[in-house]
């Protein structure tokens, strides 16, 4: 028999000893609160502990609102029960279980790319990692202003920065003070990151900047957990403050929206990687049209989705903008303006994707040209972007 359900405080050490089997990387034992322990789900085949999830109800920003979605981590099988479809097993139990606590889409950052393609999973986006030296920031002008260390006792000025920052963007988790505190101001291990908020003459917190100092056998690197700011200002004085370790680090690694053109303030190009985003899984077709908030728009389209694996999702949707308020019903067979599968779907909602793209490369079958511009119109917007892991 297999079952699915919440482990219990009792099935910890379990969970404890196949993710310390699994990650290389693992979080501290006093992360784990009754309140963590009860987002764990194991699968069990008679009773054996063969399989382990975690799942984490959040809101995500989505440009101008924001989504229920499920971040699923820590997905883990151990080594004798792998290849015999538990670990897609215990994820369509997961997916059940968040569609049916309201949640449109599950994200999660995978061990294997194509091992979640199989299942329906989607990049979401892609962001920039840039690593200049001090020299490559030693243009920036100080302001009058102040460096103040941050911890818990900052987390709300930190978060009006975080979401006034990132407004309008797709993928930014809406963080709760509790993931402040323990994933975003701590390491995985528990350890404090270093955070510093610049504050202006007037005393208003403009940007941040939290970040670990690590040992490398080229020299230090000071790389960046979170690199936020409201204005070119306060940006540059975050890049004064990384300047001013020139006789300690190397380098920095600062993670950027995949359109923010940090090369073009430096005197010389910084070397740069491109670094892919979360993946994400359309749960609920139906109702993540109905809460996504569109751009302004007028007209109507036919759009059909196909999901293998959630079968649910599939079928042919109508969606009609008026006065920049989106209506979608859900029709029966018959013929449609667009076509794609729901990870498309997804990709097109984050704005990974454009449209006109997607048709492009074959992601999207159109049949009427109207109905790909309508639908390029709705979707107007900043590129995605997400600073978390999970």
């Amino acid at each position: 028999m297999i079952t699915y359900r919440p482990l219990t405080p009792t099935d910890f050490e379990q969970f404890w000893a196949l993710d310390s089997y699994a990650f290389a990387r693992q979080y501290h034992r006093g992360r784990y609160t009754p309140e963590v322990i009860a987002q764990l789900r194991g699968l069990f085949v008679n009773g054996e502990h063969v399989a382990q999830l975690q799942i984490m109800p959040f809101q995500m920003q989505a440009g101008n609102g924001e989504l229920p979605v499920g971040a699923i981590g820590s997905v883990a099988t151990w080594p004798q029960h792998r290849r015999r479809g538990y670990a897609a097993l215990l994820l369509r139990h997961a997916c059940a279980e968040l569609r049916e606590r309201g949640a449109v889409l599950a994200l999660l950052h995978p061990f294997r790319h194509d091992f979640y393609h199989r299942l329906g999973w989607a990049l979401a986006g892609e962001r920039r990692l840039v690593q200049p030296t001090p020299a490559h920031l030693h243009t920036f002008q100080p302001a009058a202003g102040a460096y103040i260390p941050a911890g818990p006792a900052h987390i709300a000025e930190l978060d009006a920065i975080y979401r006034g920052a990132l407004r309008g963007r797709y993928g930014p988790l809406v963080r709760p003070p509790e993931w402040w505190q323990v994933d975003v101001l701590q390491t995985w291990g528990g350890e404090p990151y270093h955070a510093f908020i610049w504050r202006d003459e007037q005393g208003k917190g403009r940007s941040y900047l939290i970040y670990r100092l690590e040992r490398g056998d080229n020299g230090d690197r000071l790389v960046c957990r979170d690199i936020v700011a409201l204005d070119p200002l306060a940006r540059a004085q975050l890049f004064v403050f990384i300047a001013r370790h020139a006789d300690q680090i190397v380098a920095a690694e600062l993670p950027t929206p995949i359109d923010a053109p940090l090369n073009a303030l430096l005197p010389a190009p910084a070397p740069a990687t491109v670094v892919p985003l979360f993946m994400q899984r359309v749960l609920d077709a139906q109702r993540l049209l109905d809460l996504y908030p569109f751009a302004p728009a007028t007209g109507r389209l036919t759009i059909q989705i196909a999901d293998d694996w959630l079968p649910d999702n599939a079928g042919r949707y109508y969606i009609e903008w008026s006065d920049g308020q989106a209506t979608t019903t859900r029709l029966g067979p018959g013929e449609a303006d667009l076509a794609c599968t729901s990870a498309t779907l997804g990709q097109l909602l984050s704005r990974y994707l454009r449209a006109r793209t997607a048709a492009a490369f074959g992601l999207l079958t159109v049949s009427d040209r109207m109905a790909l511009a309508l639908l390029e119109q709705a979707l107007a917007g900043l590129p995605p972007f997400c600073g978390d892991y999970w």
